[in-house]
């Protein structure tokens, strides 16, 4: 009896530490005002199971880097402009896009995908920075367009 209740304690010990470090990461993100590429990349790559809940945010980037969601010079330190993150998001959620998407799969076509769908309002502008809440409210959106986890 004692080895069950000391196996259940290590094993919620273990799930709350995962789900401290997810907490901490979205709250990190939350609070930026303007988003690098390593705060944006642990949603879509735990999304996308290329790391687990666990992982850092480096971790997540080097993840996308290295399975081609954006170019290898950038930077996990670099800030994120909304078509970039328009282009991240079609190509993790599998987002099938217009015509020029489709042939390009371009940032450019992305952000123009993005706001025919609407995900963005009509204002908005490819170059803008992103805050940490607009990445986590276009996430969701993506969510619901794909219809969630699968």
């Amino acid at each position: 009896m004692k080895k069950l209740i000391s196996l259940f304690a290590i094993a919620l010990f273990a799930s709350l530490s995962v789900f401290a470090q997810s907490s901490e990461q979205l709250s990190k993100i939350l609070k930026s005002e303007k988003v690098t590429f390593a705060e944006v990349s642990y949603l879509p790559a735990v999304y996308a199971n290329l790391v687990s809940e666990e992982s850092t945010e480096e971790e997540a980037f080097k993840a996308l880097q290295d399975n081609g969601y954006f170019d290898a010079e950038i930077t996990p330190d670099s800030q994120v402009n909304l078509s970039q993150l328009c282009n991240i998001y079609m190509k993790i959620f599998d987002i099938k896009g217009g015509l020029l998407y489709s042939i390009f799969k371009s940032p450019r076509y992305a952000f123009k995908e993005f706001k025919a769908i609407p995900v963005l309002p009509s204002e908005a502008d490819p170059s803008m920075a992103v805050s940490g809440r607009d990445s986590i409210d276009i996430f969701n959106s993506c969510l619901e367009i794909s219809g969630g986890n699968e």
